[in-house]
């Protein structure tokens, strides 16, 4: 069949300049939104299910464009072929690319990916099986030891979301991330998972600060550092990781000090509903410290408005944070990916070396 007028017209404007990584906005933006679709499927793809993919984010784009823009990819290196059947699929180069693209670019597509990661969650609070929203973080082999220690005390002080993560095998590939071959790649929990609890369960979530909370004599006291979601291009909690600025295992010893947090808003008349939930999810193993503010009050000193309710939810990564603390460097990717719940170990089992 042959292609519309506007497919063809389409390709041969696009097709009139050599094509280079200095690309024009318009076919940058499309190249970029190809780039992070392979990004996101986590493996190979071809020219159908990436129009498919591309056509759930917003971006109709025709195959013949597709294909277009690939070869531009190919090309650049952001892309390589594995097979005819199985498609392309990105390369470091091409996640390079990705990273250093323009800031609101990646605002946006975080905003995108945070959605889709949280609608695409499969796990039931019933069966405690199904995926969740996890970090994938990595550390040198050789300080597994000292991290596990440390991380260890955090989970057992329920500073962590849920108790659970996987500990995998040097060099080992999560999802699109592949380990060094003397890093040890693990996977926590990501704090999204209870927004996609509360989705399951007809609770919609809004996502406003990722921020630092303090504590005192054990209890949650206020936030004293905050990052809106909306005007950042990384999680506020790997900021604040780098920048050395919690005191996790302190709060865990002696219930004093910073830890990882984030504030979320729900419709006030979903506050019962959320409350219940929130004793079931920690019951599941899944989150930490949830606490559910009052309609309209302020929760932490943090302001809410008329008719929403505050709420907030411990940090995945507090464990990864505590690891740093110690002198165990870090690369932490929040909100990575999907993962099963059945294939976490409780950390008592996972943390044994």
């Amino acid at each position: 069949m042959l292609a519309s007028e506007l497919e063809l017209n389409e390709i041969s404007e696009e097709s009139s300049s050599r094509p280079d990584k200095k690309l024009e906005e318009p076919r940058r933006k499309k190249m970029l939104a190809i780039l992070r679709a392979l990004r996101d499927a986590g493996g190979p793809m071809g020219g159908v299910k990436l129009a498919e993919a591309l056509a759930l984010s917003g971006k109709e784009m025709s195959q013949r464009t597709i294909r277009y823009y690939l070869n531009i990819t190919d090309e650049l290196g952001f892309t390589e072929l594995v097979g005819k059947r199985s498609g392309r699929r990105l390369t470091e180069l091409g996640l390079e690319e990705l990273d250093s693209s323009f800031a609101t670019d990646r605002i946006r597509s975080i905003s995108s990916h945070v959605d889709s990661l949280i609608f695409d969650m499969s796990f039931r609070l019933r069966s405690c099986q199904g995926t969740v929203a996890v970090n994938i973080s990595s550390i040198p082999a050789g300080r597994l030891s000292q991290a596990g220690r440390a991380m260890a005390e955090i989970y057992a002080a329920g500073l962590a979301m849920g108790q659970r993560l996987y500990v995998g095998q040097p060099g080992e590939r999560i999802g699109r991330y592949a380990a060094q071959k003397d890093e040890v790649p693990l996977v926590t929990v990501c704090s999204m998972s209870v927004n996609g609890v509360f989705l399951s369960h007809g609770i919609n979530v809004s996502n406003r600060f990722g921020g630092l909370l303090q504590f005192s004599q054990g209890e949650p006291r206020r936030f004293t550092h905050l990052i809106n979601y909306d005007c950042t291009t990384l999680d506020p909690l790997e900021i604040f990781i780098k920048g050395q600025m919690t005191s996790v295992s302190k709060v865990a010893r002696s219930g004093d000090g910073i830890v990882g947090a984030s504030f979320r808003e729900i419709p006030a008349p979903a506050a019962p509903r959320a409350r219940r939930l929130s004793q079931k999810i920690i019951s599941a193993g899944l989150a930490g410290v949830i606490v559910v503010g009052q309609p309209g009050r302020q929760l932490m000193e943090v302001p809410v408005p008329p008719g929403r309710v505050g709420v907030v939810v411990l940090g995945g990564l507090n464990p990864l944070a505590a690891a740093e603390e110690c002198g165990v460097p870090t690369l932490n990717r929040a909100m990575s990916a999907r993962f099963p719940f059945e294939l976490l170990k409780p950390y008592a089992e996972a943390l044994t070396f």
